[in-house]
């Protein structure tokens, strides 16, 4: 008997619908109610015990902003496992395709709403705006020149693209210079306010109900990160 058990060999492809299946769109049911209904029920009325305003948040609203979020989570997350911006985009393309089949294109669009903030993080401080002065210029400069020399090396074949295959391209091209690893936790801060503001409570949440969703959405991370861990990434 092997003193390690080696772990499952799956290309990038493979690797993601294993996770949107498992986790979100055909999870494990129990007593008839599969797994992420339960969690996400679970997670609103942990939100709504610290705050009765988000009882008025519609269920089903709360659930695609929640899927859009997991999944766009995950796909940093892929973009940290390997250090080419390559594997990052066929990941993208897959995502987009995963959700055609299954006929939830919707999601690929709300995707985006939390895409933008990951993207505007790299060059932001702790307050969420900006970095001032010579080194907010400096920042901007050394994020952009990474993106553009990212999507520069794939010219020759984006040329062959569809319209919204380059999208995807460019989604995946926004985590560049973007660490939800950071100690100032940018990148959930911008991430809670934008989920807060599209469920429509922004400001009016108190802060622990804030807390909570912060809380949510670095769990999907970290989630997402242990589950790339137990696999073996191929090609």
């Amino acid at each position: 008997m092997p003193l390690f058990e080696s772990k499952p060999k799956l290309s990038i492809e493979q690797c993601c619908r294993q996770f949107y299946d498992s986790n979100i769109f055909h999870s494990k049911t129990i007593g008839g109610q599969d797994f992420w209904s339960i969690f996400l029920d679970t997670n609103q009325k942990l939100v709504a015990e610290v705050d009765q305003s988000f009882l008025s948040v519609d269920p089903m609203l709360f659930r695609n902003e929640m899927t859009a979020l997991r999944m766009e989570l995950f796909a940093f997350a892929c973009s940290k496992n390997r250090k080419t911006d390559k594997y990052a985009i066929r990941q993208s393309f897959f995502a987009r395709s995963y959700l055609e089949e299954n006929g939830r294109l919707d999601i690929w669009g709300i995707m985006g709403e939390y895409n933008l903030p990951i993207a505007m993080s790299a060059t932001m401080d702790a307050t969420g705006k900006p970095t001032p002065g010579a080194i907010g210029r400096a920042q901007v400069t050394s994020v952009n020149l990474r993106r553009y020399e990212a999507v520069k090396a794939l010219e020759t074949i984006m040329k062959d693209y569809e319209d919204h295959q380059i999208g995807c391209v460019n989604l995946a091209v926004n985590f560049i210079g973007a660490d939800i690893k950071r100690a100032d936790s940018v990148v959930v801060k911008l991430l809670c306010s934008r989920l807060a503001s599209r469920l429509g409570c922004d400001v009016n949440l108190k802060s622990e109900a804030l807390f909570r969703l912060a809380a949510i959405i670095l769990g999907f991370y970290k989630g997402a990160e242990e589950y790339l861990k137990s696999v073996d990434l191929q090609g």
